[in-house]
């Protein structure tokens, strides 16, 4: 094959992963990994997707939806692949400055930058600056005793349409290893009311809340100075979303009772874990009978929390050096905790965001963390957590696996009907689906599979269920083309 067709093709591969998906109804959260993701543990229709170094391309699309309005909070922004690890960034600065020139008002707040200082004392590069249009407004944190550390756009956020509003946050910033190399996740928002509250937030630091004004470095509140949130607990497709932003929300206290709610599972994955109090109730967890896995960055060996968790966790705790098969050199960028994935009968969640597990995270930097209560998103974040435990561990499969679909949901409902429900030894099916190959399985609350066999379409067949301890079950019916899932009460 030529060279300019595999390009093509290589190109156009990256396209169509690059906008893979869309909002539509019950649809308004959309996560991404940037790092490969495991569908073996993936719930029916629910497909993570992985933006394997084309995260850029997916963050342009998103730049180019805006009509009206731009508000970018960014700890940094970077398009020299020369600079820190290399790698390819795509033009973003020309997709804002089209976004300018086609009349969005754009705001950017950033951590302070400033080359003849070097890196230190809170600086950071913020190279790609320099190739945005000099008629939009930015704004640099003042204080350098903490940071900006931010990274979260909004969209469209005070249009009439509720449907323009999106907020684009989580972990990565805009740097070519970043988008690369390193472990990252990104979470997106079609919701009105969470983007009316991100740019309060924005406002707080830019002094002002004109619509592309310029900001009002007399009245802009950075840290401790802002003022706390006034509602931070939203409903998106049903689901909860809480939203909170550091220091003045105290995050730790939310990352803490977050842990505290787990039932049966904790997994992680942290870049910078120093502040001793997110950790202690892991370590509680783990002694309690609770299943507690985590990968850690380099950066986080010499604190008390990487010690405390080795000795707690033992083999269940990885030092993150590279993910083999995907990159070999980079770090683990990732700042979440998934609390029960795998657990019907608990409240899946996921906390991500901006926020290190760090003391000046917790009280001096300007940060931002979403706590999502969506048992399908948690999935998905799951399908990439469970790659990189793979890959980081060298093999070692976590264990505990995820059953298919929530307790709570079922779905082809006219397809199988099963009898009794509650029920005492055996389970009736009746099957509305084709084909000769139809197979069930039968999942405990853990996820565990204690059933499995083959099914026949002609006739009314017979489960027999008395080896199965009282609870709740999920019941998992397939052929080549359908299935069913549905829940039934062992008394």
């Amino acid at each position: 094959m030529k060279k300019k067709s595999l390009l093509f093709i290589l190109a156009f591969a990256l396209y169509l992963n690059a906008g893979a998906q869309i909002f539509g109804p019950g649809h308004h959260i959309i996560c991404y990994s940037t790092h490969p993701v495991d569908t073996t543990v993936e719930r029916p229709h629910n497909h993570a997707t992985a933006l394997i170094r084309c995260a850029g391309d997916t963050l342009i699309n998103y730049i180019n939806r805006a009509k009206y309005t731009l508000d970018i909070a960014l700890y940094d922004y970077v398009e020299d692949s020369t600079w820190y690890e290399g790698g390819y960034v795509p033009p973003i600065h020309k997709a804002i400055n089209t976004a300018y020139a086609r009349g969005v008002k754009i705001r950017w707040i950033h951590n302070p930058s400033d080359s003849s200082k070097g890196f230190a004392n809170a600086i950071t590069p913020n190279y790609g600056l320099d190739s945005i249009n000099k008629n939009i407004h930015t704004l640099p944190r003042t204080d350098l005793n903490d940071i900006m550390h931010n990274k979260f756009v909004v969209v469209d956020g005070r249009s009439t349409d509720p449907n323009n509003a999106i907020v684009w946050t989580g972990c990565m910033n805009w740097e070519p290893g970043q988008i690369c190399k390193d472990i990252n996740n990104i979470i997106i928002f079609q919701d009105s009311a969470l983007a009316h509250h991100y740019l309060a937030e924005f406002n707080q630091m830019w002094g002002d809340t004109v619509e592309g004004g310029a900001p009002n470095s007399a009245k802009a509140l950075f840290g401790a100075n802002k003022h706390p949130s006034v509602n931070d607990i939203f409903y998106i497709d049903g689901h909860k979303v809480e939203n909170y932003f550091s220091p003045k929300d105290n995050v730790s206290s939310h990352i803490i009772s977050t842990e505290q709610a787990a039932k049966s599972e904790i997994d992680l994955e942290m870049f910078t874990f120093t502040l001793v109090a997110d950790d202690a109730p892991l370590v509680s967890a783990s002694q309690h009978g609770i299943k507690v896995y985590g990968i850690m960055d380099q950066s986080c060996v010499g604190y008390q929390p990487y010690t405390d968790l080795s000795n707690a966790l033992g083999a269940n705790l990885l030092l993150y050096s590279g993910l083999p098969g995907y990159y070999s050199n980079g770090i683990c960028h990732s700042k979440y905790v998934m609390i029960d994935p795998c657990d019907l009968n608990a409240d899946p969640m996921i906390l991500t965001g901006s926020h290190n597990w760090s003391s000046g995270a917790n009280t001096g930097n300007d940060e931002n963390t979403v706590i999502v209560h969506d048992s399908s998103i948690v999935n998905q974040y799951y399908q990439a957590f469970h790659a990189d435990f793979l890959a980081v561990s060298g093999g070692t499969n976590l264990k505990q696996t995820c059953i298919p679909l929530g307790i709570n949901e079922v779905s082809n409902i006219d397809k199988v009907t099963f009898y009794p429900n509650p029920v005492n030894d055996n389970l009736k099916v009746t099957l509305n689906m084709p084909g000769n190959n139809v197979f069930y399985t039968i999942y405990d609350i853990t996820g565990k599979l204690t059933l499995s066999g083959k099914l026949d379409a002609r006739y009314v067949n017979t489960i027999d269920i008395n080896t199965l301890t009282s609870g709740m079950y999920l019941l998992r019916v397939q052929n080549n083309t359908e299935e069913f899932t549905g829940k039934f009460i062992k008394q």
